[in-house]
């Protein structure tokens, strides 16, 4: 297990006080990013290597959001690693150790020069120790959207320069900032955030999103849509609201 402390900061919090769900994504990839850093596998030993690990799919489950100034402890678990496809596990808590959020993902070892995936290697494998993956829910990495729902289209989307990250691709955090933002859904209301990544898109691309939500006896899920102007996805996220 990889931890790191910190301390909830006034530009990570939303109008509420506490701590964005955009905010907490970039805890965990920040946790993995430390993790792959200080184990010599990082950012540079990849791009020596013409590798990048890529997001496949996120469930994010929130029990408590984090306020301004609170301590929090940040960590992750990898627990599988195959083929070319690394399993980890996240989890935020507060310092009396309770459990604020925790979070399942499944990431793909790619060659950025051929755009395929890559097996994973011995000296990658050294970097990360696995353990037993934690407890929680565990829900399935594809994610429908229901085209037979009412759905509605919102402004599309230009990528710009503050959506990218270092692969120079959109960073999966923002997909999800972007979803929620057309939903106008009020961040204290979710429960649940999954998604999952089907395509890269990149500097200038265009994104229009669809939207739609359901209901059943366990609450009602929307669900978000980020396409090309094909129609094919980009990233697929579902809400689920408590």
């Amino acid at each position: 297990m990889y931890k790191f402390d910190s301390r909830i900061r006034y530009s990570e919090v939303g109008p509420s006080g506490e701590l964005t769900a955009e905010a907490l994504m970039n805890y965990f990839q920040d946790c993995s990013t430390f993790q792959s850093e200080d184990s010599g596998v990082g950012i540079s030993f990849l791009a020596d290597r013409k590798l990048v690990w890529v997001v496949n799919s996120w469930q994010v489950d929130i029990f408590r959001r984090p306020k301004l100034g609170e301590n929090v402890v940040t960590g992750t678990v990898p627990y599988e690693l195959k083929g070319f496809v690394g399993y980890r596990n996240f989890f935020m808590d507060d310092m009396g150790g309770r459990r604020l959020a925790v979070a399942n993902s499944v990431w793909a070892l790619v060659n950025t020069d051929r755009g395929t995936p890559e097996r994973i290697t011995e000296d990658i494998i050294k970097g990360y120790p696995l353990e037993d993956k934690l407890p929680m829910e565990y829900m399935g990495r594809k994610i429908i959207f229901p085209e037979n729902a009412d759905v509605s289209s919102c402004d599309p989307v230009t990528v710009a320069p503050f959506h990218l990250d270092t692969n120079m691709h959109v960073n999966n955090g923002k997909y999800i900032k972007m979803a929620m933002d057309c939903l106008g859904v009020d961040e204290s209301a979710i429960g649940r955030i999954r998604a999952e990544y089907r395509k890269q898109a990149r500097l200038g691309d265009v994104i229009y999103p669809r939207i739609c939500a359901t209901c059943n006896s366990e609450g009602r899920t929307l669900y978000c849509s980020l396409d090309d102007d094909a129609q094919r996805a980009y990233s697929v996220i579902e809400l689920t609201l408590i």
